[in-house]
C-alpha cells in the first residue's frame, strides 16, 4: 500500500523527470557498451528496440515505485551531464563548437530547472584548498604528459617548438638566447619577440636539460594559475564552492589548454602572472601588496613586447573603476614607458614590432602601429567589419560558453576595459592564429575573462550564481570533451603503435656528432635541439655537414632533388631506416 501510496502521490512533472532519466541512462549504457559510433548505421541496427523498451520500462517501475523523487533532480543532471559528455567525446562527425554548444545550452537549461531542488554540501577551507590543487595537478599531467608524448613522436615542428628546445641549449651554456633555425643564421630570439621572462624556466632547465622539461614547466605554470585564481575569488569575497567551481572550470577551459597544444611559448607566463597581479591589486593598500603588484606588472612586461597592453588596460580600469586612481595612473605609466623602451629596443636591435598582424588597419605604404590607431579615430565604424567574421564568433564561443558567458553580466561600465584586451589582441587582428583556440594567444584574454567573472558573480544573487556556476563547470566539461579529451589517449596510443619507427629515428638522431651542423626536415628539428648550428630543411639554402629526412611522410620535390645533389656532391648516406629517417653526411 505504500508504494501504491506514493505512485498516486507523484505529480505528472514529477513523473515526466524520472522517464526522462531512466531514458537517458539506457541510451547512455547501450552508447557505452556498443563498439560502434553512435552516429553510425550499425549503431541503430544493433540495438534491440524491444529489449531498449522493455529495460526503459524495468528502470522507469524501479524509479517511480522504490526511488525517492528528492534524489531525481540530482540523478537527471548526473545521467544528462555524463551523457552529454560522451556525446561530445565519441561523436566523429558532428564534433565542434555547435554540438558542444547546443549540449551545454541543454545543460543550463536542466540546471536552471532544478536549481531550487538541489543543494551543494559545503566546502571548507582545508577540503577547498585539496580540490583547487587537484584542479592544478590535472591541468599539469594532462597538458604536460599530452605535449610531452607528441615531442617524444616525433610530431612537433620546428616552428615554434624546435626554436625555443635550441634556444635553451644556448641559454644553458652561456645565458644567451640564441636560435640559428628561427631566422636561418645565428640570431637572438629576443631580437624577434623580447622575452627575458624566459630565464625564470632555465633554472629548471638546467636540472634536466630537455625539451620535455619545458613542455612540463609550461603546463605546470599554467596550471599554478588556480591558485591565484583561487585567493582572488576569496578575496573578492565568494565562497568556497563558488570559487572551487571557478578554478574547476579554469582547469578545464578548452581555451586555455589549446594554446599549450602548439608547444612551448613565452606566452604561457601570462596567465598566471597576471592573476597573481590581480589577486595582489585586490588585496590591500599595504605596502609588501603594492610592491608584489608592481613587480607582477614589470614580469608581465618583460613576458612579450606586446605585454604592456594588458598592464595599462588594468589600470585604465582601477583608473575609471574608482578601485585605486593612483594604482591605475600608475600601472598605465609602467605600461607606457616600456613600450617606448620595447619598441626602440626591438627597432634598433632586432625585426621592430610586429604591425603587420593589423595589416587590415593599415593603409599608408609607410604605415607602423601607430598608423592603426589614427586610421580608426578617421573611420570607427571600419572596426565592426573586421570584427564580425564567422571564424572570430566562433572563437568567442569557445573562450566565453564554458564560463557560462559569466564575463558578460557586468554590472558596472568599467567592467567593459577589462574586455578590451581580447578584442584588441583576438579579435581587431587578421593574423588567424590569434583567434584560434589551438595557438599561444589566449592566456592573457583568458586570464582577464576570470577575474571580470569573479568580478561579476560578487554582483549576482547567490541563487543566479549558483545556477550560473553549475552550468559553466559543466559546459567546461562539455567544451572539454568536445575538443581536448581524446588527444591524450589518442597520443599515447600512436607513440605505443609507432614505438619501433620512433625508436630507429632516435637511434639515428643519437648518431649524429653533436659538433657537426645539421640541416633536417621540421619534424625532426626538436629532436636535435642540443647543437650549435641547427636549420630547417624547408627554410635554409646554408650548407651544413649532415642533413636528415624524415621518411614517415612522403619527401617534397625540394627534398628530393637536394638527396639527388648531395650525392653528387659527396655526401654519404650513413644512416637508413625505411619509412622512418635517412641521413646524410659529408665525406
Amino acid at each position: 500500500m505504500r508504494y501504491i501510496e506514493k505512485v498516486k502521490n507523484l505529480k505528472f512533472e514529477e513523473l515526466i523527470v524520472k522517464l526522462i532519466y531512466c531514458l537517458l541512462f539506457v541510451s547512455l549504457v547501450e552508447m557505452t557498451v556498443s563498439g560502434n559510433a553512435f552516429t553510425s548505421a550499425e549503431y541503430f541496427s544493433e540495438v534491440s528496440l524491444p529489449m531498449h523498451l522493455i529495460s526503459f520500462a524495468a528502470l522507469s517501475a524501479f524509479s517511480i515505485i522504490l526511488l525517492d523523487k528528492k534524489f531525481d533532480p540530482y540523478i537527471c543532471l548526473a545521467v544528462l551531464l555524463v551523457l552529454l559528455f560522451s556525446v561530445n567525446m565519441q561523436n566523429t562527425d558532428y564534433k565542434g563548437i555547435y554540438l558542444a554548444l547546443v549540449s551545454a545550452g541543454v545543460m543550463a537549461g536542466f540546471v536552471f530547472y532544478f536549481s531550487k531542488k538541489i543543494a551543494f554540501p559545503k566546502i571548507g577551507d582545508k577540503a577547498a584548498w585539496v580540490i583547487v590543487g587537484l584542479c592544478a595537478l590535472f591541468f599539469t599531467l594532462f597538458v604536460g604528459l599530452l605535449t610531452s608524448y607528441k615531442y617524444l613522436s616525433h610530431l612537433t615542428p620546428n616552428f615554434d617548438f624546435g626554436i625555443f628546445a635550441q634556444m635553451f641549449h644556448y641559454m644553458k651554456k652561456d645565458l644567451s638566447p640564441m636560435t640559428t633555425c628561427e631566422r636561418d643564421g645565428l640570431l637572438s630570439h629576443f631580437a624577434v619577440h623580447f622575452s627575458p621572462i624566459m630565464y625564470l624556466a632555465l633554472p629548471f632547465y638546467a636540472l634536466i636539460p630537455s625539451p620535455v622539461t619545458l613542455l612540463m614547466f609550461q603546463a605546470l605554470a599554467v596550471g599554478s594559475g588556480a591558485i591565484p585564481l583561487f585567493l582572488l575569488s576569496k578575496r573578492l569575497g565568494l565562497s568556497n564552492k563558488k570559487t572551487v567551481a571557478l578554478c574547476a572550470a579554469y582547469a578545464l577551459h578548452p581555451v586555455l589548454i589549446g594554446a599549450n597544444l602548439y608547444y612551448f611559448h613565452e606566452n604561457c607566463f601570462l596567465a598566471p602572472l597576471l592573476l597573481w597581479l590581480f589577486y595582489f591589486l585586490e588585496k590591500d593598500a599595504k605596502v609588501s601588496s603594492l610592491i608584489a603588484s608592481g613587480v607582477f606588472a614589470l614580469a608581465v612586461c618583460l613576458v612579450k613586447e606586446d605585454a604592456p597592453v594588458y598592464i595599462f588596460f588594468i589600470g585604465l580600469y582601477f583608473l575609471f573603476s574608482g578601485k585605486g586612481k593612483r594604482r591605475g595612473l600608475a600601472l598605465m605609466m609602467l605600461a607606457a614607458a616600456y613600450f617606448l623602451f620595447v619598441t626602440s629596443y626591438l627597432s634598433a636591435n632586432g625585426e621592430g614590432i610586429m604591425a603587420y598582424r593589423y595589416g587590415n588597419y593599415i593603409f599608408e605604404k609607410d604605415g607602423s602601429i601607430y598608423s592603426v590607431v589614427i586610421n580608426l579615430i578617421k573611420n570607427p565604424s571600419y572596426l565592426l567589419t573586421q570584427l564580425m567574421k564567422a571564424e572570430k564568433l566562433e572563437f568567442l564561443l569557445f573562450m566565453t560558453c564554458p564560463l557560462a558567458f559569466i564575463p558578460f553580466a557586468i554590472k558596472k561600465p568599467s567592467g567593459v576595459i577589462l574586455l578590451l584586451p581580447m578584442i584588441l589582441i583576438n579579435f581587431m587582428t587578421e593574423y588567424k592564429y590569434q583567434y584560434d583556440i589551438g595557438f599561444q594567444y589566449t592566456y592573457a584574454s583568458v586570464a582577464f575573462l576570470f577575474y571580470l567573472s569573479a568580478i561579476n558573480l560578487t554582483t549576482v544573487k547567490g541563487e543566479t550564481a549558483k545556477k550560473l556556476l553549475v552550468s559553466a563547470f559543466a559546459a567546461s566539461l562539455i567544451f572539454f570533451a568536445s575538443t581536448h579529451l581524446t588527444k591524450l589517449p589518442d597520443a599515447v596510443k600512436y607513440y605505443g603503435d609507432h614505438t619501433p619507427v620512433i625508436e630507429s629515428i632516435n637511434e639515428g638522431l643519437d648518431s649524429i656528432d653533436k659538433d657537426k651542423s645539421v640541416t633536417a626536415t621540421t619534424w625532426l628539428v626538436p629532436a636535435l635541439w642540443d647543437r650549435d648550428t641547427l636549420y630547417q630543411f624547408e627554410y635554409t639554402e646554408n650548407e651544413t655537414d649532415v642533413y636528415v629526412f624524415d621518411l614517415r611522410f612522403s619527401l617534397t620535390d625540394k627534398a628530393k632533388a637536394k638527396i639527388d645533389e648531395l650525392t653528387e656532391n659527396g655526401y654519404k648516406e650513413v644512416y637508413r631506416v625505411e619509412r622512418a629517417v635517412v641521413i646524410y653526411e659529408k665525406n
